[in-house]
C-alpha cells in the first residue's frame, strides 16, 4: 500500500540564544529555551529536529546566518529549516546578547536575502522588539531586506513562562498544520484567541 506523503513545513527549527546566566553574572545558571523546544519536538512523529547555538556578537550571528557563506547556508541539512527562533533580551528593533547589542542594521544584514531561496520565518522570542514606531519600522525593513515570509514576536516586555507557552502554542500549530504558510494569519489569531497572555504581551505577526 502506498504511503501518503506528509504535507506541511519541514520539521526543522534553528534556535539562536543568548547566555542568560552571563547577563546576571551567574556562571552556574543554565537557563535555556532548549529543553522546552525539545519537549515540543517529542510531540511529533517524526520528531521536530532542532539545531541550537549560543550567540554573543554580531560577528558570531553573521557567521551562522550571512548568505551565502554562513554555516546555515553551507550545511545542506539546515538549508530548508522553516523557522529561525531567536531567544534574547530585546528592545525595539534590537536584540541583546550577553556581550553585545544587535541593532536593526546588524539584524537586517545578518538575514539579508533569506527568503529568496525558500519559505521561512524569523521568530523573535525577545522583549519589545516590535514595540512602538521603531519596532514597526524595523519589522517592515527586516521583511524588505530578508524577503522572509513572516516575522513573529512581541510588542511588550515579556514574562518568561507566558511567552514560552505562547511560543510553543504557535510552533505546535505551525508544524502540525498541513498548509502553514497559507494559514499563518489564522494560526497567529488562534493563539491570541485561545491564550489570553498572548494578547497582553502583544504577540504579533508581520507578513
Amino acid at each position: 500500500m502506498a504511503h501518503r506523503k506528509r504535507t506541511g513545513a519541514p520539521r526543522k527549527l534553528v534556535c539562536l540564544e543568548t547566555y542568560w546566566g552571563d547577563h546576571r553574572q551567574r556562571v552556574f545558571q543554565r537557563v535555556s529555551v532548549l529543553p522546552f523546544l525539545e519537549g515540543l519536538a517529542a510531540h511529533f512523529d517524526p520528531p521536530l529536529r532542532i539545531a541550537h547555538r549560543f550567540v554573543d556578537s554580531p560577528e558570531h550571528l553573521a557567521a551562522y546566518t550571512r548568505r551565502p557563506e554562513g554555516l546555515f547556508w553551507r550545511d545542506a541539512e539546515s538549508f530548508d529549516a522553516p523557522v529561525y527562533y531567536l531567544s534574547f533580551h530585546g528592545s525595539p528593533g534590537t536584540v541583546h546578547t550577553a556581550l553585545a547589542r544587535l541593532g536593526p542594521q546588524a539584524l537586517c544584514d545578518a538575514f539579508a536575502g533569506w527568503g529568496e531561496s525558500y519559505r521561512n520565518l524569523v521568530f523573535f522570542g525577545a522583549c519589545s522588539v516590535f514595540a512602538g514606531r521603531a519596532g514597526r519600522q524595523f519589522a517592515r525593513r527586516f521583511l524588505e531586506v530578508s524577503r522572509c515570509r513572516a516575522l513573529v514576536g512581541y510588542t511588550t516586555d515579556i514574562d518568561w513562562v507566558d511567552s514560552m507557552v505562547t511560543d510553543l502554542l504557535f510552533l505546535r500549530r505551525f508544524y502540525g498544520d498541513a498548509s502553514p504558510w497559507r494559514n499563518l494569519a489564522a494560526l497567529h489569531a488562534a493563539v491570541r484567541r485561545d491564550f489570553a497572555p498572548a494578547r497582553r504581551l502583544g504577540f504579533s505577526l508581520f507578513t
